[in-house]
Parts: structure tokens; C-alpha cells; sequence
């Protein structure tokens, strides 16, 4: 079987050790499923990138990157390239995350070359036919819900959505990472030592909330990831903000093969976003036993159902008064950490996410 991985164009930080631009949760998880697949000599996986300046990162041999374009070239000139592409390889399988015009196109031109089209939602508004960008209409949308072979929901409330709102089906996979061992979760577990926010830089990730949890607990040391958003004047207003905290750490950039070190010496997890889909950084957090709290988000209940954190429900004196909970009662907090790292392995092991999908394909 041949699979064409298609990655979002912001994925260079994952392919260069060099490059410092921001990347999402949905390159995130095509890296991942790239190199579960690996693993299975039967699948020939081709993941479909730009062409970068360059390419040096870690797991190069697990991977065969066809960078199929330049970055600059117009809309036609990509759709040109990729299908000449296309038809020398010809794949059985094309993977793609995100919604945009591309993916509708994309649907269409594979239904027509009896290429099975596996399309993943990113985000939760994409399940309404928005793009999580700007919230826009995707008006092609209607092509992607007809032509594609199979729709992957992350969660009950993206599959809900699109029934309810297109009858439209989808199947449930969760997001994926390679789980650490236990030993070596716990290895350096007395070096926890600070209460963690990562996450973009967007006005509806509300990274201002978390600063000013920062300056309302001087004896707590906080560390933030925000990486730059296409809002340029809005990441520098928190930025400023962030750096006249002393008890917080900011960083605008962590490359993805150094990001799990900050999650290891973590304490805490907290989410400030309205929404989100299934974040990766849930994830990231769980697998290394680290209790979450969140303002809004809380997808299918899992905090509550799994007991490995709290949704304050908008609440932010709740948020405040649940990190000082966990963090003084010790009891506590040691049976929500084994619960969130219980969770974190029988729901999202990476070879259980991509056996899920390979059998939606056969």
C-alpha cells in the first residue's frame, strides 16, 4: 500500500532543527502517524512537504520526504506540481489535516483517480465547515463531506457536530504519541518545579489569563510556550506583559524534539483556551502524569470521567484555587498524576491510533 501524508505548510520546525517557525498540533500528528508507519514493511509512506532550505532532524531515516513544491508558488502551480506527483506515484491512500479549499479540491481529484481520500478534522470548528483560522466558510466544504472516503472526528463532539449539522458520518480516532515507560516518567518526578502554559499566541488561547495567574502567585514559578501567531501586535503585548513577571518564564519558541523536556519537569498543566479541538499538549501532559486544569476546555468530560484534572468552566477564581489545591495536597495530586499518565496510554499510544485508522482503510 502507498500512503501520501500531506503536512500543513507551517511544519518546517518539525523537518529542521534550525528552523524557529511556529508549527501546530496537526503537523504534530502527521509526523507521528509517518513514523508508527514506518514500523509496517507492507506500507510505502511518502510525506508531502515544501521544499525547505533544509532538512536535519532526528528520525530522517524513518521518514521519505517528496517535497512536492515551493513554498511561494501560487495556488495553481502547487495543484499542478502535486498532481504530476500524483500520477508517477500513484498512491492507494492520501492523508490530509485541516480544513481548507485545498482539501475540498483534494476530495474531488481523488475520488475521480480511485484514491481514497482520508480527511481529519484539526480543529472543532471545522466540523461546522469553518476554518480555524478565521472562523471563515469553506464553501467547497460540500465536496469534501461527499468525496472523501472517510472523515476522522478527534473527539465525540467534532462526529456529534458534523452528524447533526450535515448528517454526515465520521469515524473516532484519538491523536497519538509514542508514551514514555512509567520508570522513566517518574525518573525525575522530585525535580517538578513549575506550572506550565503552551499553546500559540492567539487572542482565543487567552495567554493574559495565565499571566496574571503568574502575578497573583509570586511563591509559584511559571513557565509559558507562545509561540508567535500571524497577530504580530498581539503577541508582543504579551510578550511585554510576560517578561515584567519575575515568577514566570517566557519563551516565544521550543523546538519539537526539546518540547517534552518542559512537560517532564512540569508540575502542572493549564489550558486557558475558549476551545480547542483535542489539544496535542493534553496529550503531552498526561503521558508524563501531569494533572491538567483548564478554564473552558474539556473534551468528552475526560478530566472529570479519568480524575486526572478540572474544568473550571470559565471560572477563573475556580482555576486559581485548584492549582493551589493540587499543588498542597500531595495525596491528591499523586493519584490525579497516575490517572492522567493510566489515561494518557490506553487512549492515545500512537500504534493503537494508527491501527485504528489502517483498519478503516481496509
Amino acid at each position: 500500500m502507498k500512503i501520501f501524508l500531506i503536512y500543513p505548510k507551517d511544519s518546517e520546525a518539525l523537518f529542521d532543527k534550525k528552523s524557529l517557525r511556529t508549527f501546530g498540533g496537526a503537523s504534530v500528528q502527521m509526523y507521528n502517524i509517518a513514523k508508527e508507519l514506518s514500523n509496517y514493511s507492507e506500507i510505502n509512506t511518502y510525506s508531502i512537504i515544501p521544499e525547505y532550505n533544509s532538512i536535519n532532524f532526528d528520525d530522517f531515516e524513518k521518514f521519505n520526504l517528496l517535497m512536492a513544491y515551493k513554498e511561494d508558488d501560487n495556488a495553481i502551480v502547487k495543484l499542478l506540481k502535486f498532481l504530476k506527483l500524483l500520477l508517477k506515484i500513484k498512491p492507494d491512500v492520501i492523508i490530509q489535516r485541516g480544513l481548507t479549499t485545498e482539501s475540498c479540491i483534494l476530495s474531488f481529484i481523488c475520488w475521480i483517480l480511485r484514491i481514497k481520500f482520508v480527511f481529519m478534522f484539526a480543529h472543532d470548528v471545522e466540523a461546522n465547515g469553518l476554518r480555524q483560522k478565521d472562523q471563515s466558510r469553506v464553501m467547497l466544504f460540500c465536496l469534501l463531506r461527499k468525496f472523501s472516503y472517510v472523515i476522522v472526528a478527534q473527539n465525540k463532539y467534532q462526529h456529534d457536530t458534523f452528524l447533526h449539522k450535515y448528517n454526515g458520518k465520521s469515524k473516532i480516532i484519538y491523536n497519538g504519541f509514542e508514551i514514555k515507560k512509567i520508570k522513566e516518567r517518574n525518573k525525575d518526578k522530585n525535580k517538578k518545579t513549575y506550572i506550565l502554559w503552551v499553546a500559540r499566541c492567539d487572542e482565543w488561547k487567552q495567554p493574559e489569563i495565565f499571566i496574571q495567574l503568574a502575578k497573583q502567585n509570586p511563591k509559584l514559578q511559571f513557565s509559558m510556550i507562545c509561540p508567535k501567531s500571524q497577530d504580530e501586535i498581539f503577541f508582543n503585548k504579551i510578550k511585554s506583559q510576560a517578561l515584567t513577571v519575575k515568577n514566570l518564564l517566557f519563551l516565544d519558541f521550543v523546538p519539537y524534539d526539546k518540547i517534552n523536556e518542559y512537560f517532564k519537569y512540569s508540575i502542572l498543566f493549564v489550558n486557558t483556551s475558549l476551545y480547542e479541538g483535542f489539544p496535542q499538549t493534553f496529550i503531552q501532559a498526561t503521558m508524563n502524569g501531569i494533572p491538567i486544569i483548564t478554564l473552558y476546555v474539556n473534551p468528552e468530560e475526560f478530566l472529570n470521567v479519568h480524575q486526572c484534572g478540572f474544568c473550571c468552566n470559565g471560572n477563573i477564581e475556580l482555576l486559581d484555587e485548584k492549582i493551589k489545591e493540587l499543588i498542597n495536597n500531595r495525596k491528591k495530586y499523586g493519584i490525579f498524576s497516575k490517572n492522567a499518565f493510566k489515561y494518557a496510554l490506553e487512549n492515545h499510544d500512537i500504534s493503537v491510533t494508527v491501527k485504528n485508522l489502517l483498519n478503516l482503510l481496509s
